[in-house]
C-alpha cells in the first residue's frame, strides 16, 4: 500500500505535518513574548560598550628596513648596484644674435635669433636660453648680458643695415601721352618703334580712346537737342499761322 503512493503525495503530507506542528507551537506560546520596544529608553536593554585598545604599529619603524637597501633582494650578489649621476647641465654652444628687447613694468624679455633667423628663442630675465647653458643675467633697452661656462657675453641689439631681406615690389611708372615733337624717337607701341607697348601704355591709350568716345557722344547729343528744339519752334509757328484770322477783301 505504501509502495503505491507517489512522491507528490509524500511531499504534500510533509508540508501538512509541518503546518500542524507550527500550529501546535503557536498554541503552546511560541512568539508570545515578542512585542514592541518600550517607549522609555531606560526600560530597554543596555547597549554594549565598545572599548578600543592602542596597539603597536605592525610595520615597525623605518630603521627596521635598512637591510633591504643594503642587501637588495633581486640582485644576484645582494649588493647595491652603482648609480650613475647624469650631468643635466647642457654645454651646447650659443651663436645667436639679439633681435628684440621687451621691457615693461611686469616683463623683461629678450628674443634671440639663430641659424640666419630661422630659429627664434624667447628668454625672460634670469632664465636660461633653451638648449644651452647660457643665462640672461642683465637686460637693457639695446643690450643683453649672458652668463655661461665661458664667462659673460654682451650682445648688442642688431640693427638693420640695409642688406638682405626681400626686394621691394616693383611699381610701374605712369607714362603720360605727349604730342610727338619733330625729331623725337618713336614711342613704344607706335609705328616705327621696335619695342612692344607696355601694359601702362596700353591702359593709357584705352583711357584716351574712351574719353574721345565720350566727347563725341556728348557732341552728338547736343546736335540732336538743337534739332529737336528747332522742330518744336517750327511746329509752334505753323500752328499760330493756321489760327490767325483771314483779312476781308
Amino acid at each position: 500500500m505504501l509502495e503505491a503512493l507517489r512522491p507528490a503525495t509524500w511531499l504534500s503530507g510533509a508540508v501538512a505535518a509541518w503546518c500542524v506542528g507550527l500550529l501546535l507551537l503557536a498554541f503552546a506560546g511560541l512568539g508570545g513574548r515578542v512585542g514592541p520596544h518600550p517607549g522609555d529608553p531606560a526600560l530597554g536593554p543596555p547597549i554594549p560598550e565598545l572599548r578600543f585598545s592602542e596597539n603597536a604599529p605592525r610595520l615597525g619603524a623605518a630603521t627596521d628596513y635598512l637591510a633591504v637597501g643594503d642587501r637588495p633582494l633581486f640582485n644576484p650578489d645582494r649588493r647595491p648596484a652603482p648609480v650613475a649621476i647624469a650631468n643635466t647641465e647642457q654645454q651646447a654652444p650659443f651663436n645667436g644674435v639679439l633681435t628684440s628687447v621687451l621691457i615693461t613694468d611686469t616683463l623683461r624679455m629678450a628674443i634671440f635669433s639663430e641659424e640666419n633667423g630661422q630659429v627664434s628663442k624667447r628668454v625672460r630675465l634670469g632664465d636660461t636660453v633653451p638648449a644651452t647653458s647660457w643665462r640672461l643675467a642683465s637686460l637693457e633697452p639695446r643690450r643683453a648680458v649672458l652668463e655661461g661656462p665661458e664667462g659673460q657675453r654682451v650682445l648688442d641689439l642688431r640693427v638693420f643695415d640695409g642688406q638682405g631681406g626681400a626686394a621691394p615690389t616693383p611699381v610701374a611708372a605712369i607714362v603720360e601721352d605727349k604730342p610727338d615733337t619733330p625729331g623725337a624717337p618713336a614711342a613704344a607701341g607706335q609705328p616705327g618703334s621696335s619695342n612692344p607697348p607696355s601694359l601702362v601704355q596700353q591702359a593709357s591709350q584705352a583711357r584716351a580712346e574712351s574719353q574721345r568716345s565720350a566727347a563725341d557722344q556728348a557732341q552728338i547729343d547736343a546736335i540732336r537737342a538743337r534739332i529737336e528744339a528747332r522742330r518744336a519752334q517750327l511746329a509752334e509757328q505753323k500752328a499760330k499761322n493756321n489760327n490767325a484770322p483771314v483779312a476781308e477783301q
